[in-house]
């Protein structure tokens, strides 16, 4: 889970790096030539700015003399930076709340009132992309309006310990804004029927002392498993929601027992019935620890189903 990932494990190492007295005419070179989207500008190993695509797009585009300029008149400073033990989804909320695409990596030696640091490796929303693929796209809508408490009748049966809350204009069709959560709690006993439902039987998930001596140090739930609340909480919308794609990230170890809540908003009517879906899973305490989006097709109930759902109840 990303949680315990380390930048370490994914940053470029072979960082490509100038003095603050080089031009940006060599500045653009090295980009060119060794096929990277920024510039770490270095004097005397300790990085003091960045050159990025960026700023020759924004600054330098309307220059002509590049070969004059040196890289301290154009690099972005006071720089952003990260360690190598950050994990990558503080780096990911770094990156947010500073809108960079870019963070220099190094280790820092010294106390905090004179403290140096040394170039290790860099990360980019590259690198990043491949762990977390939905960076760009969170809005944070999930909690803007607390949603009031509905309970769908379209669903074959419910259970007095599931907790569904949907929030929309009305009961009979979905609109963009609205939100539906699902919540249970995953026990020990639905882990181990999914590992012999699906045959994911690994032992991190089954065996106590062998999850013990992992990075996680316990047994932990599937991470398709918590996915599958989503899809709980997507059954539940008015209509009848078909999954059509879903990409998610796994932020976080989701331990057995937590209460589980999945949460789904409508962000984007696509047309022709379909919808993008922002989804998020949360443990009891409120972490994330899977994230994503979704597209479904939403088609009317059928005539019979539609009918019953008007004089049915919940269990």
């Amino acid at each position: 889970m990303h949680d315990s990932i380390s930048v370490s494990e994914i940053m470029v190492t072979d960082v490509v790096t100038a003095s603050p007295d080089a031009t940006a005419t060599e500045a653009a070179t090295l980009m060119r030539d060794e096929h990277v989207s920024s510039v770490l500008v270095v004097r005397d190993g300790a990085p003091v700015g960045i050159v990025t695509e960026g700023d020759f797009i924004t600054h330098l585009c309307e220059r002509t003399d590049l070969g004059s300029v040196e890289l301290t008149d154009v690099m972005s400073s006071p720089l952003e930076t990260i360690t190598p033990e950050t994990s990558i989804v503080d780096a990911v909320a770094v990156l947010r709340e500073t809108t960079l695409e870019h963070l220099p990596v190094v280790e820092r030696d010294g106390s905090s009132d004179d403290e140096s640091e040394t170039v290790v490796g860099i990360l980019t929303t590259t690198e990043l992309s491949y762990y977390v693929p939905h960076l760009a796209h969170r809005t944070n809508g999930f909690e803007s309006h607390p949603p009031r408490r509905r309970i769908r009748t379209d669903t074959q049966y419910e259970r007095d310990d599931w907790e569904f809350e949907y929030r929309g204009e009305d009961e009979t069709t979905v609109s963009v804004g609205d939100v539906a959560r699902f919540s249970k709690k995953i026990s020990d006993d639905d882990v181990e029927r999914f590992a012999e439902i699906t045959g994911d039987t690994n032992r991190l998930h089954l065996d106590e002392d062998y999850a013990a001596e992992t990075r996680f140090g316990e047994r932990i739930v599937h991470g398709v498993l918590a996915n599958g609340l989503i899809s709980a909480a997507l059954a539940r919308l008015p209509g009848l929601t078909i999954y059509l794609s879903q990409e998610s990230s796994f932020l976080a170890p989701l331990s057995i027992g937590e209460q589980v809540t999945a949460t789904c908003e409508i962000v984007a009517d696509l047309g022709g019935a379909k919808y993008r879906i922002e989804t998020a899973v949360t443990d009891g305490d409120g972490t994330t620890v899977l994230e994503g989006d979704a597209v479904v097709l939403i088609d009317d109930l059928p005539p019979e189903a539609a009918l019953e759902g008007d004089t049915a109840t919940a269990d």
